[in-house]
């Protein structure tokens, strides 16, 4: 099968991982919406940067070094393995000793359980990080997506039967108990790979050298994206945490999930042509415009719908996410701008630069905190809307200088997509504002 080829079949079976596995997860979370209250959301919220923290410590960056390599052996497989082991353990140590002080912190007791109970997760996934490496490598999508909509499925009917049994918050923490212990079992299952009795400390040092440096800028991005579930938690209350993680979960349903289809494939197979340095920009170009103009359009769409969307689906209970969603769907539309080119960055061998670019990015982002905590959490994502597009032009214009498609390009390639979808969403809103409530629901 030619390079082509498999990028079109890996993108194809990663539209239906990304969009039939996670479009099962958001109707079972709506499901669960209905069921449950936003405060115990919210519970689940305030601790989701301790557990996102903890596994980029585990996967260290290790996974894109493995991936970057062209010629992987079964020395770096295994090596990476006992590593990704070995942390998992640590650090559910770690986070099963913390949780008193967590739950401290946060003022709310209940969490001390929750979160050494979570804390499995993190040995579930240690040991199923080379697992999903090795298929991403293959560009074999196909089976990733039979297991995540397997996981998805059988989580969810879980969580909704012990949410309308009774078992509240604790119903969402065995959704994510079972999704991650179901999709590592099937896993090890059908993918077949075994690790080895080796441990190479020269095979650490080359993939560590690379990986490092993509932990540091990991660790950084996923606690500033997680930060304001800390912030909230700890300076609003868990009822207002709920609101604004549903609509933060909402927002990166289009964003997210696009990119994931996208950038899980495009960086593999980017990765292969690294050094054609002609066809590498022009396949990136292709790839920036097609993107950003679905992107464009989902978010700004989400953004002019998001009153009935939240009312409809999961209820008037949940009416303070409405503009939580509408701010945060300008905020989400510029993720995949952002994961592209850092991915080139990476395609490029550049994690370096990708962690200066990082830590600027991030120390921007801290008056923003402040100023949320001051002045309340609209004004902290208009904050963040600000700071996504000077990370925007921060991105692209390194990513930019190193295979020729500068930023000034780039908003020449996109401009006309966000103006289209622009007035679209104009269109959507204008229409639903003058139309009574009934034709809207």
């Amino acid at each position: 099968m030619s390079l082509k080829q498999q990028a079109v079949s890996g993108l194809i079976w990663s539209f239906v991982d990304t969009f039939v596995g996670h479009g099962i997860g958001f109707v079972i979370g709506i499901l669960l919406a209905r069921l449950l209250s936003p405060r115990e959301f919210g519970l689940i919220g305030m601790i989701v940067v301790f557990i996102t923290v903890s596994e980029s410590f585990i996967n260290s960056g290790f996974s894109n070094a493995l991936i970057r390599k062209n010629n992987c052996t079964q020395a770096d497989y295994s090596t990476v393995f006992y590593y990704n082991l070995a942390a998992g353990l640590a650090f559910f140590f770690i986070l099963f000793a913390s949780a008193p002080a967590i739950a401290k912190f946060l003022k709310e007791p209940e969490l001390q359980t929750i979160v050494q109970v979570l804390g499995v997760i993190l040995i579930i996934d240690s040991l199923t990080m080379v697992q999903r490496t090795i298929l991403i490598k293959r560009i074999d999508f196909k089976l990733q997506a039979r297991i995540s909509v397997i996981s998805s499925l059988g989580s969810g009917i879980v969580a909704i039967a012990m949410a309308y049994s009774g078992f509240g918050v604790w119903s969402l923490v065995a959704q994510r108990l079972c999704r991650q212990a179901l999709h590592s079992l099937l896993l090890w299952i059908w993918n077949r790979w075994k690790p080895t009795l080796e441990f190479s400390t020269q095979s650490f040092r080359e993939l560590f050298g690379f990986g490092s440096k993509l932990l540091v800028s990991g660790l950084i991005d996923t606690a500033y994206n997680n930060i304001y579930y800390l912030i909230i938690g700890k300076f609003f209350s868990a009822q207002e945490l709920g609101f604004y993680a549903r609509a933060d979960e909402f927002s990166k349903i289009p964003s997210q999930n696009l990119n994931g289809i996208i950038g899980r494939v495009s960086y593999p197979v980017l990765a292969i042509i690294q050094n054609d340095i002609p066809r590498l920009k022009l396949n990136y170009q292709k790839l920036i415009r097609s993107t950003m103009f679905i992107t464009f359009i989902l978010m700004l769409g989400m953004a002019a719908v998001a009153e009935p969307m939240i009312i409809v689906l999961i209820g008037e209970k949940w009416r303070p996410s409405i503009i939580y969603l509408r701010m945060l769907c300008f905020v989400g539309m510029m993720y995949p701008l952002h994961a592209l080119n850092l991915n080139m960055l990476q395609v490029q061998g550049r994690s370096d630069l990708f962690l200066k670019l990082e830590i600027i990015k991030k120390i921007l982002a801290i008056p923003i905190i402040i100023i949320g905590v001051a002045w309340g959490i609209k004004v902290m994502i208009a904050g963040m809307m600000v700071n996504t597009l000077i990370a925007y032009y921060l991105n692209s214009y390194w990513s930019g200088r190193m295979i020729g498609y500068s930023f000034k390009d780039q908003l020449k390639d996109i401009g006309p997509s966000f103006f289209f979808a622009l007035l679209m969403s104009a269109t959507v809103f204008i229409a639903g504002y003058y139309l009574p409530a009934a034709y809207l629901v």
